[in-house]
């Protein structure tokens, strides 16, 4: 079984394009089924331009009795009609088959899911790198150093991801300007009250903190230096309670503290050292002891790891961008991106089961490999019985 269609069958894709309202107004050579199949196939071959990703689909997909695809022969024709079948696309089939494939794939058996019942997962963000074409640059924006701006404008995007099998729970995105903080607060929807979210300390605030705990789900999130956490009692294990406080309304919630510094000796045997300060809704000292609470954090790098899987190894490393000169098809791009990426997790993820390994142990660089090599395999992109309008 093909990857793409392992996980995006052709029923799941109809429905795509059929709740989003994104089916042509007539039959064309690429309807909107295929072009979501091709938006997908465009994050296994990132090499390669539109001509040679087209190749890789068309020329392996088994044809139901009467179904023509055909692909032009000059490669100017095939960038021009992809280029206006994206367009009539959209972004909004592709961000809908998102939310259905996103979420946590581990079980109680899988190692590093769970801590004392509570699955644990990672909140971060990062950018990417877009075209320079105006459309792009006056939406997305981008960073300044020494006054001069970056050299391409930026997306950004803020996802939670599970510790366990870096598979993604939620994500979204949104521009440069746009803080990790802002867009934090469209996550939260995504938590249970069997999770426990780690987070560093650029997001910390009342109203993030407020609307993450209202899920149920624990917390464990660094702060910064300039935090203000006043003592209120002291703790037998050497943490502490405090409360955050918001200054308009003068409202408080009640957070336990940990407070610990961690010393690192270089090759040279230079020592320094790093204090770390966490606050967390686990109040209880005997239920969540602080030193197992200060090693968890560390499994906040869980969203480091999975933003290198897609911005070196899916994507095509540092230097790579995306390829759309407008936002509506960045976006487009980008929820393809990680629809393919969680097509892989899933992958890696029953294999991991079959063989009862650690999901961390099998190569995602190989896994991807083995997605390419079954792009065409029990492929067809049309729904059954569906009727053109």
């Amino acid at each position: 079984m093909g990857l793409l269609t392992r996980t995006f069958t052709p029923e799941l894709v109809h429905e795509a394009v059929e709740e989003t309202g994104a089916w042509e107004e007539r039959t064309k050579a690429l309807p909107s089924t295929l072009v979501v199949y091709f938006t997908l196939v465009m994050w296994l071959f990132t090499g390669q331009g539109y001509g040679g990703v087209s190749r890789e689909l068309l020329e392996n997909i088994p044809r139901r009795p009467g179904e023509k695809w055909t692909r032009p022969a000059r490669t100017g024709s095939v960038t021009n009609s992809v280029t206006k079948a994206r367009a009539r696309l959209g972004a909004a089939p592709l961000r809908w088959l998102f939310g259905q494939v996103a979420g946590v794939q581990g079980t109680p058996a899988t190692p590093g899911v769970f801590w004392r019942g509570l699955r644990l997962v990672s909140l971060d963000g990062t950018l990417f790198d877009v075209p320079a074409f105006d459309a792009n640059t006056a939406y997305f924006g981008s960073g300044s150093n020494g006054g001069q701006k970056a050299g391409y404008p930026q997306a950004r995007m803020v996802a939670l991801g599970e510790c366990g099998t870096h598979a993604l729970v939620g994500a979204v995105f949104g521009p440069f300007a746009t803080g990790e903080r802002t867009l934090a607060h469209w996550l939260p929807h995504h938590l249970t009250a069997d999770m426990l979210l780690l987070a560093d300390r650029g997001f910390p605030s009342f109203g993030l903190w407020e609307k993450a705990a209202a899920t149920g789900a624990g917390l464990l999130w660094r702060v910064s230096d300039s935090f203000r956490l006043p003592l209120v009692k002291a703790l037998p294990d050497g943490t502490y309670c405090s409360r955050l406080r918001e200054q308009r309304t003068k409202r408080t919630i009640d957070v336990r503290v940990i407070e610990y510094t961690i010393t690192r000796t270089d090759e040279h045997g230079e020592t320094t050292s790093e204090l770390f300060c966490l606050i967390t809704t686990l109040l209880d000292p005997d239920a969540a002891p602080a030193a197992e609470l200060a090693e968890l954090y560390a499994r906040r790098w869980t969203s480091e790891t999975i933003y290198r899987h897609i911005k070196i190894e899916q994507r095509g490393g540092h230097t790579a961008t995306l390829r759309s000169n407008s936002p509506a098809m960045i976006e487009q791009e980008l929820w393809a991106m990680l629809c393919v990426y969680q097509a892989i997790r899933q992958l890696i993820t029953d294999t991991a089961h079959e063989h009862h390994l650690p999901p961390g142990q099998i190569s995602f660089k190989s896994a991807l490999n083995a997605a390419r090599r079954t792009v065409g395999a029990d492929f067809s992109p049309s729904s059954p019985g569906r009727q053109d309008p």
